[in-house]
Formats: structure tokens, C-alpha cells, sequence
């Protein structure tokens, strides 16, 4: 019983399962801002988010694994470790994916959404693949959550808002953030050593005997990354009705606010670091990526109203922290 339990888990971890329902709330809320509120359409869409998900990140880890193998910070992951075959990690994949597309044509039958999941899983594929030898593949994953995103509005409507673009923007820089940035300071250690080209290599991020180097260029990326994003955040609200915010959402307003200053905080710690910590960054990420999403979900609360934000909050938070001690014991810090 117990071995059967240790080898769930591991395949969770394969997974990267505690960040699955972020991942699942990019279609869900394309759904949900087009006008989406069939409650089983949108678990459909809950589901195939979590199928992209483990398509990507399982995927990923194949690719990564000898790149892994390099730093003693991930000889734990179940590929590396081999407590899961590689060729286990393949069968994964493929499954995942024609499932993926199997509940797309049953569900939603239409050459749009059935093109736009495509799109998504042909980019996720090819920056797992290709992501640490190509310069910008970091905008092909970002591109790949774009129209994951698109893909959950078109399951109800072709006729995208400006307000559905703006959302999917919004996916498609904050993932280019957390891959470039998050991830590329996360991982620089082994891949310099394993001669990766990251978008943070390449702008000359570099430890040496423990001691980070972070450029004057990657701070001006990873900072106008963010403003980028914030300001999508605040053009998201004033698609809405500005005068309606001003008038009956100055909480709102203020909370956004305050969130802006945690992202701006959390992000100069991160990028001042003075002793290359895996732990204390990946502690710092978490509050940043829980920070960034409660900024949109509150940009969204006047078209999804209380019950919704607070669904989709809980989901996507409770998840994380859950899964997290289940399968690392903690709860803001994976240990691979």
C-alpha cells in the first residue's frame, strides 16, 4: 500500500500537480469573461486545463532531465532520480495531449476552439523542446497560454471583446515573467553549467561560488515585463466602465493598488539577492505568482461578481497550498 501511495506521489510530482489549477485558470477564465457559466462546461474546461498542463510541464521535465542531473538541488525529481522510467514520462505526454484533444472534439466540436488548442500544444511543445536553444521562446510559451486562454472563449463564442484579448495578454506576459524571470534565476545555476541559453543567461545572469550576478539588462527586462502587466491590469479595468470603478470600486481599486506594491517589492528582493538561495526564491515567486493572480481576478470582479472571484481565489490557492503539503510537506515551497 505504502509503495503504491510513494508512486502516486511521485507521479504528482511528475506533474508539477500543485500548480495545475493555475495553469486549468487560463481557459476557465476565458470562459467565464466571453460569458461562460454552464457549470459543466466550465469543469470540462477546468479538466482540459489540467490535461495541457501535465502535456507541458511532464513534456518539459523529459526534455530538462540530463540538463537536471547537473545541479544537486533537483536529484529528487522523479525523472532524475528515476523513480519514473522516461519512457513512462512519454506514454504521459501523449495521453494527456489526446485527451486533451479527444474532450475538445467531443464537447466542443468547432474548428476554432479545436484550432486554438492545437496552437497551444503545438507552442508548449515546441519551447519544451527547443525553449534553453533559441533566443525569445519564452514568448512561444506565453503564446502557447494565450491561446489556451482563447481557446476556453471560443468554446461559447467567436465574437472576442477587447476585454477577452486583454485577458489573454495578461496570460500571455505573465507567463513570459515566470519563465524568463522566476524560472531563469530559479534554474541559473545548473543551466550555465549545463550550457542552457535562457533568456537570463543569455542577458548575462551567472552564480559564481555562490555568489548571483544579475545584469542591469535582465532587471530592465524583468521590471518592463511587469509593467507591462500591470498596465494591462489597469487597462482591464477601464475597459470596464471607469466612472462605475471610481464610483463603487474604490476598495477594489485600493487593493490593486496595495497588490502592485507586493509585486514591486517581492520583485526587487528577488532580483537583489545576495546569496544565490533556491529556497528563499522559490518562496518569494510563490507570493508573487499568488499576488499577480488575485490582481486580475480582482480587475475581473465586476463582470464576475463576489461568488466567482472567490471561487476561482480558492481554487486556484487552496490547490497550491494542499498539494504542496502532500507532496513536498510545505506550503509555499516545492522542494524541486
Amino acid at each position: 500500500m505504502n509503495n503504491k501511495k510513494n508512486r502516486m506521489l511521485e507521479y504528482l510530482r511528475l506533474f508539477r500537480f500543485q500548480t495545475g489549477a493555475a495553469t486549468a485558470s487560463a481557459p476557465l477564465i476565458g470562459g467565464l469573461v466571453i460569458g461562460q457559466r454552464d457549470i459543466f462546461v466550465l469543469f470540462i474546461l477546468l479538466i482540459i486545463g489540467i490535461l495541457y498542463h501535465i502535456y507541458v510541464f511532464v513534456l518539459n521535465e523529459y526534455i530538462d532531465v540530463e540538463v537536471d542531473r547537473k545541479s544537486l538541488d533537483l536529484q529528487k525529481k522523479p525523472l532524475v532520480s528515476g523513480s519514473i522510467p522516461r519512457k513512462y514520462a512519454q506514454f504521459i505526454i501523449f495521453i494527456s495531449c489526446v485527451c486533451a484533444c479527444a474532450l475538445t472534439i467531443i464537447f466542443f466540436p468547432y474548428p476554432i476552439p479545436i484550432l486554438f488548442l492545437i496552437l497551444a500544444i503545438m507552442l508548449g511543445g515546441i519551447y519544451d523542446i527547443f525553449g534553453k536553444k533559441i533566443l525569445g521562446s519564452d514568448f512561444i510559451l506565453g503564446s502557447g497560454f494565450f491561446f489556451i486562454c482563447l481557446f476556453g472563449a471560443s468554446t461559447f463564442s467567436n465574437d472576442f471583446t477587447s476585454i477577452t484579448y486583454i485577458v489573454c495578454s495578461i496570460y500571455f506576459f505573465h507567463i513570459i515573467f515566470n519563465n524568463a524571470v522566476e524560472g531563469g534565476l530559479k534554474d541559473v545555476y545548473h543551466d550555465h553549467l549545463a550550457g542552457a541559453k535562457t533568456s537570463a543567461i543569455r542577458m548575462g545572469v551567472k552564480v559564481i561560488d555562490g555568489t548571483p550576478t544579475v545584469t542591469k539588462t535582465f532587471m530592465a527586462f524583468s521590471y518592463g515585463i511587469r509593467l507591462i502587466f500591470i498596465g494591462l491590469i489597469f487597462l482591464l479595468i477601464f475597459q470596464q466602465d471607469p466612472n462605475l470603478w471610481f464610483d463603487r470600486y474604490i476598495l477594489e481599486i485600493s487593493i490593486v493598488v496595495f497588490l502592485t506594491i507586493i509585486l514591486f517589492v517581492t520583485l526587487y528582493k528577488f532580483l537583489h539577492f545576495s546569496t544565490f538561495d533556491r529556497s528563499r526564491l522559490k518562496k518569494l515567486f510563490s507570493t508573487h505568482e499568488i499576488t499577480s493572480y488575485f490582481m486580475l481576478l480582482i480587475a475581473l470582479s465586476p463582470i464576475f461578481g463576489l461568488w466567482i472571484i472567490v471561487f476561482l481565489f480558492l481554487l486556484v490557492s487552496i490547490w497550491y497550498l494542499v498539494f504542496n503539503i502532500i507532496l513536498y510537506g510545505t506550503l509555499l515551497q516545492p522542494l524541486v
